[in-house]
């Protein structure tokens, strides 16, 4: 219990946490973990740290300059270079270069009218899909068109051909996996950053009559 100058009481005074040698010290560990942590990294081998995926950035975006005492590492963010599958029907694969030559350097706001657009050209399906939004893109490719859904949860490791959907912004968005990227109404190395709901893709040896389903 403290006494203000007037006599008053002021009750349990708590000194706040964010003061004293107690927390200096907790900051001070923090500080040593994250130094730590990063001359961990720099004390890898080239071939190791070379190898290791770093999220949304690909090996490509490490540069290595040797150096009297070692390797001297730049950062210039990259996006991992695409994977392809072998499974997935040609017809995706020409409709991602068709919605790679059609799209615009930026948005228009009609991202699943270009992904439509693309796959009848291509002939990945047999007639205009009929929903309005890009989010019920996944729903109507599988149950109508025969596309299954991928066991893919990270948008850079979808192969190229394969249409992503996404949930967010209301009507969501889709996008097609190029050689260099994305493509829908517009262009772009890096994926969507809506909540991915799922990677879809035809597959060329997938039995007739069955769909829906993960492979």
């Amino acid at each position: 219990m403290y006494l203000s100058a007037a006599g008053g009481r002021l009750g349990n005074y708590r000194r706040p946490r964010w003061h004293g040698p107690r927390s200096l010290t907790g900051m001070l560990r923090r500080l040593i973990l994250v130094l730590l942590a990063v001359a961990a990294l720099v004390a890898l081998p080239k071939s190791a740290s070379a190898g290791i995926y770093f999220g949304s950035f690909g090996s490509d975006s490490f540069t290595y300059f040797p150096t009297s005492t070692g390797y001297y590492y730049t950062f210039t963010p990259q996006p991992p270079r695409p994977t392809h599958d072998k499974r997935i029907d040609s017809r995706l694969l020409k409709a991602a270069s068709i919605a790679e030559a059609n799209a615009f350097p930026h948005s228009t706001m009609r991202c699943w009218r270009y992904v439509k657009e693309a796959l009848l050209q291509a002939g990945a399906v047999g007639q205009y899909p009929a929903t309005n939004y890009a989010f019920q893109a996944g729903h109507e490719l599988t149950s109508r068109y025969g596309f299954v859904q991928l066991a893919i949860h990270d948008p850079y490791r979808a192969p190229v051909g394969s249409v992503l959907v996404y949930s967010g912004g209301g009507a969501g968005h889709v996008e097609i996996r190029t050689e260099h990227g994305f493509a829908s109404d517009y262009r772009s190395a890096w994926a969507c950053r809506y909540r991915l709901i799922g990677v879809y893709a035809k597959m060329a040896k997938y039995p007739a009559g069955i769909s829906g389903h993960r492979v």
